[in-house]
């Protein structure tokens, strides 16, 4: 062998060894057609076989005897048959990254890589028996055929293909993977028009694919850890939301004048109607458990279950309230969860906030229901009402409906609606996505 062929050869080791390394760290998921790092783990492990072969192919180049030249058929074959494969598997990861971010990639750039891959395998397959592409001599030496073009032209045209793309779906690109991108067709397309141009062995491209690979490996993995550091940040910044939210809730509950006026009802109940004294105290004591109970989780509750809360709440309000305070509920949806206390905070400021300051007091409606896409829990009030568009300023004034609005957002992908206006009353709508990742949910 050489010792330029030698040199080739000791640099492909090296690559098919990084390379196989590199695919088996990758973060490979389940759902393949929309995890690119899984495409990527793919490309890396084919270019490792192209890397093999064409080691096979240097080493025994030259080599006399009927099994060297098997060797040569094989591993040359084999060469660009994963070569081709390698283009079209491009763009499957360029699918995959379209389609995580939120895009939908046009299905004709896939069937035209598919075309392009079609194509070059029937030629390879061809030039098997007609050897118009590539041959071997008596002395099993590589050549170049008179139709090399063939080879090397759909390559060039799925290099293009694979530009198009990206233009046309740059938006769902980050900077670090158009980067990426840029080097992966700069590296094989320059050495390949330095090796028409030279003609060098076409060791040239696959080693500069190679390194193309091994870049886009390493922005995978920066781009992976900057991710995860992000997440962390939100991770944290969810706790700090959902303790500041636990914090205001248990002390609006435990507060002295909560308690104060709610055993003052029983007080009095107990010298009129001992009978509904037992009630109010069962569903006191049953609120205070359940609220208690709730504020601990961390997770999100059925629907079901925080209106059991809600239920306990109102019927001690309606004690104390009376005839003023009117409370309708329809609920038409409970196949849905939501975070504990985010519905019940809503009928709590609809009542102390809405109607209780209000002379003649007022009515709370409670509706929970299904459009096409979501769940919805509306809560609302003929109450005093307040400016809404103080939310969007900064809202110091209306901290639990910021805490809740963050708490639906972090927790399900949610959100909170406040539509209200001073002696109009207050509607508040939770917006909850269906088919949520990942929802634990307590009662199962």
């Amino acid at each position: 062998m050489p010792q330029g062929a030698m040199g080739v050869a000791a640099l492909e080791i090296w690559g098919a060894i990084f390379c196989m390394v590199a695919a088996f760290s990758t973060d490979r998921g389940k759902r393949v057609e929309q995890r690119e790092n899984v495409q990527l783990g793919n490309m890396l492990l084919l270019n490792t076989i192209i890397l093999v072969c064409d080691i096979f192919a240097i080493t025994y180049n030259g080599e006399p005897g009927y099994i060297s030249l098997v060797i040569l058929r094989l591993s040359n074959f084999a060469l660009y048959f994963t070569l081709y494969l390698l283009e079209i598997y491009f763009i499957s990861f360029l699918r995959a990254v379209v389609t995580n971010n939120g895009g939908k990639f046009w299905p004709g750039f896939t069937y035209c890589g598919y075309g392009i891959m079609c194509f070059s395998i029937g030629a390879l397959v061809f030039d098997q028996f007609r050897h118009v592409i590539y041959y071997f001599d008596k002395d099993n030496f590589y050549h170049r055929g008179d139709m090399y073009y063939l080879a090397l032209v759909p390559v060039f045209v799925c290099f293009v293909l694979i530009l198009v793309v990206v233009a046309y779906h740059r938006k769902y690109f980050s900077r670090l993977q158009r980067v990426s991108l840029l080097v992966y067709l700069s590296f094989p397309v320059g050495s390949a028009i330095i090796m028409v141009i030279t003609g060098q062995v076409s060791s040239v491209i696959n080693i500069a694919i190679s390194v193309a690979l091994v870049m886009m490996y390493m922005f995978y993995e920066i781009e992976k850890n900057q991710r995860m550091l992000k997440q962390a940040e939100e991770l944290m910044e969810k706790e700090r939301i959902n303790n500041e939210f636990k914090n205001t809730m248990l002390w609006t509950q435990i507060q002295p004048h909560f308690i104060y006026n709610n055993l003052n009802v029983i007080q009095f109940l107990c010298k009129q109607n001992p009978e509904e004294a037992a009630k109010a105290v069962n569903h006191l004591s049953t609120f205070l458990r359940s609220y208690i109970d709730a504020y601990d989780l961390d997770v999100c509750i059925p629907i079901s279950e925080e209106m059991e809360i809600i239920e306990h709440y109102i019927y001690m309000q309606k004690l104390r309230y009376e005839d003023r305070l009117s409370v309708d509920i329809n609920v038409e949806s409970t196949n849905f969860s939501v975070p504990p206390l985010s519905v019940e905070s809503l009928v709590e400021n609809s009542v102390r906030h809405g109607v209780a300051r209000k002379v003649e007091g007022g009515k709370v409606n409670i509706h929970v229901w299904d459009s096409e896409d979501e769940h919805l829990v509306e809560v609302s009030d003929n109450g005093i009402g307040f400016d809404s568009d103080e939310l969007n300023i900064d809202g110091k004034n209306h901290v639990g409906l910021k805490n809740t609005d963050s708490r639906l957002k972090f927790m399900i992908n949610g959100s909170l609606e406040v539509i209200s206006k001073p002696g109009e009353g207050c509607r508040a709508i939770v917006h909850v996505p269906k088919r949520k990742k990942n929802e634990v949910s307590s009662g199962g």
